[in-house]
């Protein structure tokens, strides 16, 4: 933000250089008196309509006044051409909706294209003397040119030290696409300096009138065309971005990926994304800001402090905002203290808010409607894609459960095993694999209803021995397997002990026996092996595979409810 003390220093500046300069360039001008003819209110005239149809670009607003700039220079003088230019900025300024609170802009401005007219004009004037002869009624071709670049490129530095050193915004570059597109502009605009000054010479007033045709034509089709680029290049890359959303099947790639094509796409500065919980709390997931690259927080935040947020949330529409004062008191984040335009998109799944993603940017109106309705339409997709993939993930969650224990089946303890074995946080992972003995037995006496309760229930048990980090799973059958991260093969035998204790003098109660419509009590054991990465091996399927073979040859075959520990290339234990 800037301080009001440099606000006002700016008016200060001004007010003291702004007559001197006019003064100094007032007596030695060519021709003083021309400020007070028809040509000049032509000239003003010209430059004001001009300035009423600018191309606003995501960095800066850009207006072909340097054409309008040097045949007022060439016709009526520098005095001429530094009022006509500053009524020109003014318009600009005011057409741009600058609001009370950014006021030093217009001294600001001024002193800036004050500075490139002296610059431009004193160029022109060493390159018409240099070069003589060579001009066509009193206009020097080269000494246009070369006041073209001189005013291209003085007001390029100046911008560019403005925003360094006055604004800090250290992200700016000297010759950015905005230079090279203002280049590729006066190409154009030189001939029709050149036929304007011709018309004068020719016609006089009706040659300014009929001069001026081409430059107001010309602004209004360059306005058009790059609208018309950038929109084109809009939807290009919407529709790139679009089609990589359909590939992505998880939640969480869906918004990391759309989050990254908004800040890549569009204009923005910040962007976050918060997500509504269950509980109506608002947490703030991921945020990021312009050449910080995406971070991953989780931090609680209140929905009071974001009232705008909350609007959003209230409405289930997008909402804009065009400058700060419009929301920024709705709002207590630090970060976005240089935010001027914001744009909230509400995040649907099955028709219901369950998130928002906030979009800044420093520049006043820098959400057109056409960037909304794009936008919009890009969001469509994105909500198509995250239902697509809520269903996705619903489906693989269903097909990695085991339907009788709601225990992961063997395929998804397979992946929490992978994950588990491959992260460098786990110096050791153990495994245990868990039979429960005479199985065959209870289901012959009880019946298969009774032996199903009993997996249930068992399922239930080994659930409550699990943490953050330990997970159980249903291996098959009357088997299951429980995984240990960072759990030595010593502390693995001590948990597999407790867990064989647990399951010996537990009593599990069946309603569904066979032998009588009460309830039954029936008690189980169990025999477990464990197996230990990377001490007993380093592939998941043969820690699998050793694991089972000590529970089998170990415990099963050795008189059963016992803890066996692998043992690396045995088959016997003792």
């Amino acid at each position: 933000m800037i301080s009001k003390k440099r606000k006002y220093s700016v008016w200060l500046v001004y007010l003291l250089l702004a007559p001197i300069l006019y003064s100094i360039v007032y007596h030695y001008s060519r021709r003083v008196e021309s400020v007070f003819s028809i040509e000049f209110l032509l000239f003003a005239a010209l430059g004001i309509l001009v300035a009423l149809f600018p191309i606003q670009t995501e960095k800066s607003i850009l207006f072909l006044i340097s054409g309008i700039s040097v045949a007022t220079l060439i016709i009526l003088g520098l005095h001429a051409e530094m009022i006509v230019t500053s009524l020109a900025v003014i318009t600009l300024m005011a057409k741009s909706d600058i609001k009370w609170d950014d006021h030093f802009r217009y001294p600001l401005n001024l002193l800036i294209f004050h500075v490139v007219s002296l610059v431009s004009a004193q160029t022109y004037y060493i390159i018409e003397a240099l070069v003589g002869e060579t001009n066509v009624y009193n206009i020097s071709i080269i000494a246009v040119l070369a006041y073209l670049f001189a005013n291209l490129m003085s007001n390029q530095v100046l911008i560019y030290l403005t925003n360094r050193y006055f604004y800090r915004r250290n992200d700016r570059v000297l010759f950015d696409e905005d230079f090279y597109f203002t280049l590729y502009t006066n190409f154009f605009i030189a001939p029709l300096s050149f036929i304007l000054v011709y018309l004068y010479e020719e016609l006089h007033l009706i040659g300014v009138v009929i001069g001026s045709l081409p430059f107001v034509t010309m602004t209004i089709g360059m306005n058009m065309f790059y609208k018309s680029r950038e929109n084109n290049n809009y939807l290009r890359r919407v529709n790139l971005a679009s089609q990589e959303l359909a590939e992505k099947k998880s939640k969480n790639e869906v918004i990391d990926t759309y989050l990254h094509s908004l800040a890549t796409i569009f204009p923005s500065k910040t962007l976050c994304y918060f997500s509504l919980k269950d509980d109506g709390n608002l947490v703030r997931e991921r945020i990021y800001i312009e050449d910080g690259g995406v971070n991953f927080i989780n931090e609680k935040v209140s929905r009071s402090d974001f009232f705008f947020i909350e609007q959003a949330i209230n409405s289930s529409e997008i909402q804009c905002y065009t400058r700060a004062i419009d929301w920024k008191a709705l709002n207590t984040m630090d970060y976005l203290k240089l935010s001027e335009s914001a744009l909230v998109l509400p995040v649907k799944r099955h028709n219901q808010v369950d998130g928002v993603i906030l979009i800044t940017h420093h520049i006043k109106n820098m959400y057109t409607n056409m960037l909304i309705a794009l936008i919009e339409i890009f969001h469509q997709y994105f909500t198509i894609a995250l239902d697509n993939a809520n269903q996705y993930e619903l489906l693989e969650e269903d097909a990695e459960t085991d339907y009788l224990t709601g225990l992961p089946n063997l395929k998804g303890f397979a992946k929490k095993l992978e994950r588990a074995l491959n992260t460098s946080y786990f110096n050791t992972v153990s495994l245990i694999v868990l039979d429960l003995d005479h199985f065959k037995q209870t289901n012959d006496t009880y019946g298969h209803q009774a032996g199903n309760e009993v997996l249930k229930h068992m399922g239930n048990m080994l659930d409550s021995f699990t943490d953050d980090e330990i997970s159980v799973a249903r291996y098959g059958g009357e088997e299951f397997v429980i995984l240990l991260p960072n759990y030595t093969k010593k502390e693995a035998e001590e948990y597999a002990e407790q867990v064989r204790e647990q399951i010996e003098h537990h009593q599990f109660i069946i309603s569904h026996s066979i032998n009588s419509e009460k309830k039954e009590t029936i008690s189980v054991t169990a025999s477990l092996g464990v197996a230990t990465h990377p001490t007993d091996s380093v592939d998941p399927d043969e820690l699998i595979t050793l694991a089972d073979r000590a529970m089998y040859i170990g415990s099963k075959q050795k008189g059963r409810n016992k803890v066996t520990v692998a043992q690396m290339r045995s088959y016997q234990y003792g």
